[in-house]
């Protein structure tokens, strides 16, 4: 058991001695990296970018689209901010009733439940209204991102890009981009006549 021991170092001396010498030997292995390029690449791949903070800001139909959501927004919250405090006085006069002691309970609590049904009911309206503008929110997306497809399509044709890449300052994909193949005043041109 003994010389199995000493076999077994003897042999990881000689390997770690192989490798070092390997190692440190002067013989230097051809280390540049080669790039591989696909075989049917024969044309240079040309590609441009869009500013996605400039295309959101000066986008006419999208910032149109905003506004009008936002109205719509504000105008369900002006109404159901309006049901609410119009809940809430209905809900202290019957607070004033039930501790005054002047009403029969049957009364009482048959405008209870009236109350609380009125309040179930406004609830639910202010789910429906945050489901429907939602709703309203992703289809303007889509409509955005369709309208900006077909008019990226026909700027490829046109000029023949291979990627059209989308850039924000800050974050996104594209961390930085050359100022020379930014292309958004192209798109913003082609989008905003468009809508003209």
């Amino acid at each position: 058991m003994k010389n199995l021991s000493l076999i077994l170092n003897a042999v990881l001396l000689v390997l770690v001695g192989y490798l070092y010498y390997a190692q440190f030997s002067g013989k230097k292995p051809d280390a540049a990296a080669t790039v591989i390029t696909p075989a049917n690449l024969d044309h240079s791949i040309k590609i441009a970018y869009v500013d996605s903070d400039t295309l959101t800001a000066k986008y006419e139909w999208l910032n149109t689209q905003k506004k009008a959501l936002e109205k719509r927004l504000k105008d369900a919250e002006s109404a159901v901010s309006s049901k609410e405090a119009g809940l809430a006085k209905e809900m202290q006069d019957f607070q004033v009733k039930s501790q005054a002691g002047t009403t029969p309970p049957a009364q009482l609590e048959q405008e209870y439940n009236s109350l609380m049904k009125r309040a179930q009911a406004l609830e639910q309206e202010k789910v429906r209204l945050t489901q429907k503008l939602s709703e309203e929110e992703t289809r303007t997306y889509k409509e955005m991102m369709s309208n900006l497809e077909t008019q990226l399509k026909s700027l490829q044709s046109q000029i023949g890009y291979d990627y059209i890449l989308s850039y924000s300052k800050g974050g996104g994909q594209v961390l930085l981009a050359n100022d020379s193949l930014d292309i958004t005043k192209q798109v913003l041109d082609l989008l905003n006549a468009k809508q003209q």
